[in-house]
């Protein structure tokens, strides 16, 4: 199944695989900010520093398989993500909030 996702959108995915920490923080915006697992990351040195972490501690992927498009052009991606975590394989739905062409927000829960 294809998924059409906005270009920073696959971007963050395509770079998730090929674990480029540089690419990955140019996805988001100098103010995103990205809640995942019950904590908040506020700034691109956070984002790096949780994106470092979760790259360090688990080999995963991350496989966009539904989208929504919201009220403002924000984004809903149901995405199945495998890997060297415990429960691995899970469903995350990963909410964007889109500002000026980058991810100004990301919220990920189950």
């Amino acid at each position: 199944m294809t998924v059409t996702l906005p270009d920073v959108v696959a971007r963050y995915y395509r770079v998730i695989g090929e674990n480029d920490i540089d690419a990955f923080v140019s996805c988001f915006t100098d103010d995103a900010i990205v809640a995942d697992e019950e904590r908040t990351y506020d700034g691109p040195a956070a984002i790096r520093a949780w994106r470092e972490r979760t790259a360090a501690e688990y080999d995963y992927k991350a496989v966009p398989e539904t989208v929504e498009e919201e009220a403002g052009g924000n984004f809903v991606v149901t995405t199945l993500v495998s890997g060297t975590f415990p429960g691995s394989p899970v469903r995350l739905r990963h909410r964007f909030t889109m500002r000026d062409g980058l991810i100004g927000a990301l919220d990920i829960r189950p």
